[in-house]
């Protein structure tokens, strides 16, 4: 009888069903539990938001909070949190992600964003959902190359649950933790658990994000030179982002090393500069202020102001994220130099967000899969085209120290450096 490599015919195949099977059962398993917990938060972050508004002088207890977040913190036992990159290693090195990691997350967000502290929320999704799935892997007794595909799993139904963008959420998931090598043997479980996660979401009536931009041109000589121009602009600001992110939480941590009268005396710096501005615009995720720039309204100042906001509200410990900080800067900033440069302020604004949010996670396959989702297949070379050009001029800085940046950016050569 003919056998292939020792093995009898078709036991190759059937071992692959077998595998293909388990990964559908778990899969819809960890859709289902973490688009509910996704779901919560959403509602819960959505209450947090419409109470600051409701209640204007909430920000002034923003300094109590960060001291009770960081109490949390230590009443937990984490000592040194080090937010997503926990995660990433999780996943790449297999170290063991603390289960008290979803509560804790969720409960700092919810007062980071109900006091008014300048944060996303993607950042607590991907901890939130990564940390729910890395214990159901342990009470199933998985073992180490099965945990982490499933950590990606939970990560992408989370994403998927809060941002109704279920096909970036999967890719975004398997690309963010080693930049030029992709988990493929994850693509199964990571697309199916979003589209589920996302699914559970929609049951509950969570909306999915998305906008509509006018203004989108053909494609010609003098539009490709306008893009490629917003692309290197992107990129720069994209660097100077991660640096703003990564250089407040040090000098914080230089100037006030007590981190309850860091997170106290940052609440309070937040607080004043919203008095300072007179706007509640950069409190929070922001996200009517980016429909308003993909509308094709945006001040000049917004993407500087927001950045600073955000610096100052997560380099003090407050907990959330800074991927919709980054959407917030990238379309302020795309809608005012795109109409410098003579594109549309709406389609400016389009290119800018994910322009920027490619430059910060060196995830170009996440941000592609993220404009059709976002804003329609409308301009998809354009965007593929700024999406380019921010991936190779941001070069190797990031948000996440713990990103491995696998190939460089310039040449065909391995390099398995840390993201700056």
């Amino acid at each position: 009888m003919a056998r292939i490599q020792g093995r009898f015919p078709g036991r190759e195949a059937v071992d692959n069903l077998l595998a293909f099977l388990k990964w559908m059962m778990l899969a819809l398993v960890c859709g289902l539990v973490i688009g509910l917990a996704g779901t919560a938060f959403h509602f819960c972050l959505d209450f947090a938001q419409r109470a600051r508004q409701t209640y204007p002088w909430l920000i002034w207890l923003l300094p109590l909070g960060g001291v009770l977040i960081t109490a949390l913190y230590r009443w937990g036992g984490i000592q040194n949190d080090r937010g997503t990159n926990f995660v990433l290693i999780a996943v790449r090195a297999n170290e063991k992600l603390s289960f008290k990691t979803a509560p804790l997350i969720f409960v700092s967000t919810f007062f980071t964003h109900l006091l008014g502290g300048s944060a996303g929320r993607e950042g607590a999704a991907l901890q939130l959902g990564g940390s729910l799935a890395a214990k159901l892997g342990r009470l199933l007794h998985l073992d180490e190359k099965d945990a982490r595909i499933l950590t990606m799993c939970g990560m992408s139904a989370a994403f998927s649950a809060l941002f109704g963008t279920p096909v970036t959420s999967a890719i975004f998931s398997m690309e963010v933790i080693s930049v030029g090598v992709m988990y493929y043997s994850a693509i199964v479980p990571c697309v199916l658990s979003a589209i589920v996660g996302n699914q559970v979401a929609a049951l509950f009536g969570v909306q999915p994000v998305s906008f509509a931009l006018a203004g989108v041109p053909e494609l010609s000589a003098p539009g490709l030179a306008r893009v490629i121009l917003l692309g290197v602009l992107c990129a720069v600001l994209s660097i100077l982002f991660c640096v703003c992110m990564h250089q407040s939480a040090a000098l914080y941590k230089r100037l006030i090393p007590n981190k309850f009268l860091c997170a106290a005396v940052g609440g309070l710096l937040v607080a004043l500069l919203t008095l300072a501005v007179g706007s509640r615009d950069y409190n929070g995720a922001g996200m009517e202020v980016i429909a308003r720039a993909v509308a094709g309204q945006a001040r000049p100042e917004a993407f500087a102001l927001k950045l600073l906001f955000t610096a100052l509200t997560l380099g003090a410990g407050f907990k959330g994220g800074e991927i919709v900080p980054a959407f917030f800067t990238g379309a302020t900033f795309g809608n005012v130099m795109g109409k410098l440069l003579g594109l549309s302020p709406s389609f400016g604004a389009g290119l800018g967000l994910v322009a920027l949010f490619c430059g910060v996670t060196n995830c170009p396959i996440s941000s592609l899969m993220l404009s059709v989702e976002l804003f329609g297949a409308r301009g998809f070379p354009l965007f593929a085209l700024v999406v380019a050009v921010s991936f190779m001029l941001s070069g190797y800085y990031g948000l996440y120290s713990e990103q491995k940046i696998i190939y460089s950016k310039f040449k065909p050569e391995f390099i398995d450096k840390k993201a700056e």
